[in-house]
């Protein structure tokens, strides 16, 4: 009886015995877990290869291939593959190791190249926005004209037609402060120095615009030449088709001319024309300063049989000295010349107009 429990107790402890060999330890299982969650599982190779020989280390090598799998559908890849790729450093006979690793490293060469197309994709994208963008700048800049508000200095764009002035009229009254006169012609030249004014006063509507421009000036005193006075006075009308310009003025009017008045040597002569001109006025150049352009057809020629052609032209900027409550204080400086074609050759009569004055241009 004795004997029959004793064979009974062998049978019982020796496969026992085999299954304690073959169990991983749960110390074990820890230190593995431990090494593949850090970082790029870099004790997890350490860890492996102390514990290979032992009749369990194809079950932990199963544990971490599993852990490994685990991380693939977690979209771990970069730890996935470092997990594999430790298993395949401590035994290199791991065929799963191996084929787990290959695979992962397809997954995230397939990933990499999606990421790639993505950012091309997006950069393209960026491209193309700028490019529009560009080209919307581009057509915004030939359309309209920025405007900063001054009051929160904000930008907006409004059309480079559009009118920037809020009062229904603008007009100006300039005193000539030194006129300086060039003129010549196939006889004789002369520089004088005189005195001068001129106003204009302009309304401002929706479609159209329309005013009156007046000047008149005198040479009273030769600086060279023969001492006779050179006068010149007139008007003209002023029309702008909104639509088309604002700026861009049609100039109707009459104009009459002296020369060498009270003269001892030469006879005074005198031409009286209607003018038909353009001018480009009030363009605006940076805060304070005003362009005007102009010229214009002297048409007493036909009438005159002395004058075979004559024009004038004129240019000038005007800016703001100072703001007062219902007026601005202006300066102007202008150049006016006055062409004659006559028998013989042609007179000039060129002259430069330093002005102050007063007006309201807003």
């Amino acid at each position: 009886m004795r004997k029959k429990i004793l064979i009974l107790l062998l049978v019982l402890l020796v496969p026992f015995g085999l299954l304690c060999q073959t169990v991983v330890p749960d110390s074990v299982y820890r230190e593995a877990d431990g090494a593949i969650a850090q970082s790029g599982a870099t004790g997890l190779t350490g860890v492996l290869s102390k514990y290979n020989g032992y009749p369990w280390y194809s079950r932990l090598e199963d544990f971490v291939l599993k852990k490994a799998r685990q991380l693939v559908i977690q979209d771990d890849l970069d730890q996935a593959s470092a997990v594999s790729l430790s298993v395949i450093d401590a035994n290199l006979d791991n065929q799963d190791a191996v084929q787990l690793y290959q695979s992962i490293q397809r997954a995230r060469e397939e990933r990499e190249e999606e990421r790639r197309k993505e950012e091309e994709k997006q950069a393209l994208a960026i491209h193309k926005q700028q490019a529009q963008e560009t080209k919307t700048r581009e057509e915004v800049d030939k359309t309209y004209k920025a405007v900063v508000n001054p009051s929160t200095g904000k930008k907006v764009y409004l059309d480079q037609n559009y009118n920037d002035k809020y009062r229904k009229t603008n007009w100006d009254l300039f005193l000539g402060l030194a006129t300086l006169s060039y003129t010549s012609d196939p006889d004789k030249t002369s520089i004088k120095y005189g005195v001068g004014g001129n106003g204009s006063f302009i309304f401002r509507g929706e479609g159209f615009s329309a005013g009156a421009d007046i000047m008149g000036e005198g040479m009273i005193l030769t600086l060279s030449g023969d001492p006779g006075i050179n006068w010149k006075a007139g008007g003209v009308l002023l029309v702008a088709n909104n639509t088309l310009s604002r700026y861009t003025f049609l100039r109707l009017g009459y104009y009459m001319f002296g020369f060498d008045g009270g003269s001892d040597e030469y006879e005074e002569t005198s031409f009286n024309t209607p003018v038909a001109g353009f001018e480009f006025r009030d363009v605006r150049v940076g805060e304070s300063g005003f362009f005007h352009l102009g010229a214009d057809w002297y048409a007493g020629h036909l009438f005159d049989p002395d004058i075979i052609a004559a024009m004038g032209f004129q240019t000038g900027m005007t800016f703001i000295l100072a703001e007062m409550h219902s007026f601005d204080v202006m300066f102007r400086a202008c150049v006016r010349d006055s062409l004659f074609l006559v028998d013989g050759g042609m007179r000039n009569d060129a002259k430069l107009t330093l002005s102050i004055g007063v007006g309201n241009y807003e």
